[in-house]
């Protein structure tokens, strides 16, 4: 599996996101309650070493879309950005991955996930009272080995 792969299968595993819908969209938000969208925005080199072994960061942005019209609502969906910011922090990390530079896969590991900038991103009906997107920010730092590149 690539990063995006990864990271999508440990949103897809957080018991937040199997509690309410339990499937995530890359690249694809739907306009109802409950509805996951990630997001990958880049990814880019961090630091090198001599031997040619790289540490990498890939961005995403996780878009969900909820109900807000109590403030009990909008309480229950902050909160659970808080939560699932608690739970990438820690989550299982070492998994796998492959990267595929210039037609040469190579292995590496999945090191750390982050994230930042949890908020109510914008409203589907102009109002309130209809669902509303909220977003994070995800960080997924990762290395790969200099074999084969």
């Amino acid at each position: 599996m690539n990063i995006i792969e990864v990271v999508k299968q440990i949103l897809t595993d957080c018991p937040l996101v199997q509690d309410l819908s339990g499937s995530i969209n890359i690249d694809y938000t739907e306009d109802s309650p409950v509805s996951f969208g990630l997001y990958p925005t880049g990814d880019q080199l961090t630091k090198e070493n001599i031997l040619g072994n790289q540490d990498r960061r890939h961005n995403f942005v996780l878009y969900a879309v909820f109900q807000s019209f109590t403030d009990y609502d909008r309480l229950a969906n902050s909160t659970f950005l808080l939560n699932l910011a608690y739970y990438l922090e820690k989550a299982v990390t070492g998994q796998e991955i492959e990267v595929t530079i210039n037609n040469e896969t190579v292995s590496g590991k999945l090191t750390k996930l982050s994230s930042a900038n949890g908020m109510l991103y914008g409203y589907q009906d102009n109002t309130l009272s209809g669902p509303v997107t909220y977003q994070i920010q995800i960080y997924a730092d990762y290395c790969i080995e200099s074999e084969g590149l």
